[in-house]
């Protein structure tokens, strides 16, 4: 019997941080290939240019964070995603990048507060001048809803909502071996995960694809790759994701009449 054709990898373009692409990295294996990773950016930063403010005498470990640095500078979402779109079957989106809050400057720029940047002297003297905005508070949500009705707008337009699915994955409580998880940047996990909760249902609200976790089903691991954090996940997690993604992916066919893998719903739509 000569053998079955692989099915076609899902094509992924990545727009957040640590849950999505572990995901794609620690339990993806060669199903996924992706095609795009736009990290470091608040959805505050997006279309807001403070590029003019990026210290260009940075000291920065790898060509990977300066990029997503200068694009969060730039607040180049949009861009991306426009390039990314024609190659893209799914979009994954998780709020991980988030949850520091951003740089406000009084002309109207936008800086994402990330781990990167605080690890950076010349870029945390760049953002020295600007109003921290703190994730989770009344007055970053106000300014965070409409911001994500409008990205919703722009994704119908490149023809990527459909595409889109929002993980919902909460910090975990505990580790594998019981203990409480540390908190990351003076927030626990059950802070972490009271905030977020507004953010996710007002994605419900515009019509989102979400996936969504459990807190008692989720457990950091000690071993994690990136250290210990309440949103670095067993392999279990990641598996799980990964499930779920592909019975969306299994849903959208059925609901299109289409009867191949993933990538076949590429290009054009």
């Amino acid at each position: 019997m000569p053998a079955q054709p692989s099915a076609p990898q899902v094509r992924v373009t990545v727009y957040g941080s640590c849950v999505a692409r572990d995901t794609m990295d620690l339990a993806g294996g060669d199903r996924f290939d992706v095609v795009a990773y736009i990290a470091r950016q608040s959805l505050l930063s997006a279309g807001h240019d403070a590029a003019a403010r990026f210290p260009a005498d940075a000291q920065i470990d790898s060509e990977f964070q300066r990029r997503m640095m200068t694009g969060d500078f730039a607040g180049n979402l949009e861009q991306r995603l426009a390039e990314a779109a024609p190659e893209t079957d799914v979009l994954l989106w998780d709020l991980a990048d988030e949850r520091h809050g951003v740089h406000l400057f009084d002309d109207g720029g936008v800086v994402t507060r990330s781990i990167d940047i605080v690890r950076v002297p010349e870029v945390v003297a760049a953002v020295d001048g600007a109003r921290h905005l703190p994730f989770g508070t009344d007055e970053h949500f106000a300014l965070w809803a409409p911001r994500a009705e409008h990205l919703r707008d722009v994704l119908t337009e490149l023809g990527l909502l459909e595409k889109t699915i929002v993980l919902q994955v909460p910090w975990a409580l505990v580790t594998t071996d019981g203990k409480s998880t540390p908190w990351s940047m003076g927030t626990s996990a059950r802070e972490a995960n009271a905030a977020y909760h507004r953010y996710y249902e007002r994605l419900r609200e515009l019509g989102f694809t979400i996936i969504e976790l459990q807190p008692l089903g989720v457990l950091a691991d000690p071993e994690h790759r990136w250290g210990l954090a309440p949103f670095h996940y067993t392999r279990e997690v990641y598996e799980e994701i990964t499930t779920r993604v592909f019975a969306q992916l299994d849903a959208r066919r059925e609901g299109t009449g289409q009867s191949g893998g993933a990538g076949e719903s590429g290009a054009g739509e």
